[in-house]
């Protein structure tokens, strides 16, 4: 078989390529022992006819005696390779007591997947979908827990830069056991094509690590490295096996991966790095103790290291969720746009930028401009799913709710598992159950409170508010007022609202909601006041104000229709700019079907 002729086949995700010896799934190089390889080429070349047992082992082993328990054992490892079972067969079936079929349909060489599994709008379906667990540490190095969760996030957020991969996020990949986990029970939930995972351990000044990455439907592993590296030299680690990752991809996608590896944020300090690392691990719990010490941290990386464009990034993002959540912390005035355009002055092309900016931008009025940039990002990395959950949210500020529900969509083909906030677009089409199903309850604050209240669930709403009281501070107008709205208390309400009215946090979104509230309450000056100043900030939609009953004693007041008319004016305008910038062409389906699964939530 070694001496066959030069062939290139493809069946489903697969491509096997002759000259090459080269067995590939969607771009990535499976292992493959020579027999094991010998024999799929057999199948492959003679597809839908029966191949004796008598024939495989005079074509394999020409010349030699071997046992006929081998070939079973070779078609074995392939199934295994290949995703196959023996009782349902896709590539490759068991004719009793004769031999092996292959039973897959081949197609053209230039088709390595299943079409039929791939939607034409969303070309991003050809990316590598990979997932990097937190590494396992000594239980005895202390000194390196931080290491677990924030070495592996900052490698698979070097890996969500490049074009090639969409990478599952490392808060997904917690939830695994990292000592118990099966790689095909993780592929199966996680839906990926690869898996990285690691050991890391310290002993003084000096760090141990052993680094894998696994062929996640195959359980087959790729490739295993040890290192051994000062403790100073992290980032060599980091860069050291994003480089092996690329190198493992079939030449094509090797190519595009290292062209983008160049022009990879490399910070100029070792310092620095750890750092950076160290407040990436802090801030999986965002308790306002947290964020002010990864702010500190991140301003003494920056300091450190002025030209590190991620550091930048995220110390951007402390400042934003300071100035919303925080109030006991007086963030200076700029801070959060300051530290994202040093940022993008840096490196404009980052993702992680982009997508944290983007709130920060809309909160400020300017939501079609991060629309249109955001729609210009896609267009250079439509893999990434925090870009298109960026889109959600930049363009319901706009008032282009449907195009929100597209942005969605798209973040769902990619990763079903990454959060959007959908549930506000929903709730601003007066949509209550999809509102319920898509908040993030473990994070969320009142969003789905307010649903069962505007749904008549007083009951149920009262329930969960009250599960929710150790985050009042976070919203006081909001939840104080919901508290006085289901304890029916308008006067309690009414002077939670008045009270927020001066707050130094400007979130327009925010204004949204208290006015509804107000209306509610029946004060339409008070409503009205707070609507006007949501629209003057920068939020709305007319469908929202029109469909929304809470807003029903508005609609006679001179004030509402005005504020109604500057906001279709604006919609009109944002409508032209989305698609001068490519956004119906970018986002040409609709199908909710694929992302409103069956059986809504219960409550």
């Amino acid at each position: 078989m070694r001496d066959a002729g030069k062939g290139d086949y493809a069946f489903g995700r697969f491509r096997l390529n002759l000259a090459e010896r080269l067995l590939t799934r969607n771009d990535i190089a499976l292992p493959l022992p020579p027999k094991c390889f010998d024999l799929l080429a057999l199948l492959v070349q003679n597809a839908g006819h029966l191949q004796e047992k008598d024939r495989i082992i005079k074509t394999l082993w020409p010349n030699t005696f071997v046992e006929e328990a081998n070939v079973p054992n070779l078609i074995g490892q392939l199934r295994k390779t290949l995703g196959d079972s023996l009782e349902k067969p896709e590539y490759i079936q068991t004719v009793h007591k004769r031999g092996y079929r292959f039973v897959a349909a081949l197609l053209p060489p230039e088709q390595n997947r299943d079409e039929s599994e791939v939607k034409p709008e969303v070309h991003a379906q050809a990316a590598i979908r990979i997932l990097a667990l937190p590494f396992r540490s000594d239980p005895a190095g202390a000194d390196s827990d931080y290491l677990a969760y924030s070495l592996s996030e900052a490698i698979a957020a070097t890996l969500a830069e490049l074009n090639i991969f969409t990478v599952r996020s490392t808060q997904f990949a917690m939830r695994f056991d990292p000592q118990r986990w099966d790689p095909q029970s993780v592929a199966k939930e996680a839906d990926v094509d690869l898996i990285l995972t690691g050991t890391l351990a310290r002993a003084g000044e000096r760090i141990h690590a052993t680094t894998e990455l696994i062929d996640a439907p195959s359980a087959t592993i790729i490739w295993s490295k040890v290192w051994d590296i000062l403790a100073r030299d992290l980032f060599r680690l980091h860069s050291g096996v994003v480089q092996l990752i690329v190198r493992s991809l079939t030449r094509r996608a090797r190519e595009d991966g290292e062209a983008a590896i160049a022009g990879i944020d490399t910070p100029r300090t070792p310092d620095a790095y750890e750092l950076f690392l160290r407040a990436n691990q802090i801030i999986l719990n965002r308790s306002p103790e947290n964020m002010l010490l990864a702010r500190d941290l991140y301003l003494a990386c920056t300091e450190m290291d002025p030209g590190y464009a991620p550091a930048w990034a995220r110390l951007g993002r402390c400042y934003r969720w300071q100035e919303k959540f925080d109030q006991g912390v007086v963030v200076a005035s700029g801070a959060a746009e300051e530290a994202f355009q040093r940022a993008f002055q840096l490196n404009p092309q980052l993702a992680i930028a982009h997508c944290a900016y983007t709130p920060v931008q809309c909160d400020a009025g300017r939501a079609s401009d991060a629309m249109i940039r955001l729609l210009t990002v896609l267009e250079r990395n439509e893999n990434n799913p925090e870009i298109s959950a960026a889109l959600v949210h930049a363009c319901r500020y706009c008032g282009q709710l449907d195009a929100s529900l597209a942005a969605h969509e798209r973040v769902f083909r990619l990763d079903r598992s990454f959060p959007t906030s959908v549930a506000h677009t929903y709730f601003g089409l007066g949509d209550y159950e999809k509102t319920l199903y898509w908040y993030d309850t473990k994070t969320g604050l009142y969003l789905d409170v307010l649903a069962l209240a505007s749904m008549g669930r007083n009951n149920e709403a009262a329930a969960l508010l009250w599960t929710r009281r150790e985050r009042f501070s976070m919203q006081p107008a909001l939840m104080n007022s919901l508290q006085a709205y289901l304890d029916d208390d308008s006067a309690r309400g009414l002077a939670a609202l008045r009270v927020e009215m001066p707050s130094r946090s400007r979130d327009p979104e925010i204004r949204f909601y208290m006015a509804r509230q107000a209306a509610r309450f029946g004060d339409l000056d008070l409503a009205n006041e707070l609507l006007s100043q949501s629209v003057e900030w920068g939020y709305g939609s007319s469908l929202s104000l029109t469909r929304d009953a809470w807003f029903e004693p508005l609609h006679s007041t001179l004030e509402f229709n005005r504020t109604l008319s500057i906001i279709r004016v604006r919609e009109e305008a944002t409508h032209r700019a989305f698609v001068e910038a490519g956004g119906e062409r970018i986002f040409r389906f609709r199908d909710e079907s694929i992302f409103v699964p069956e059986g809504m939530r219960v409550h």
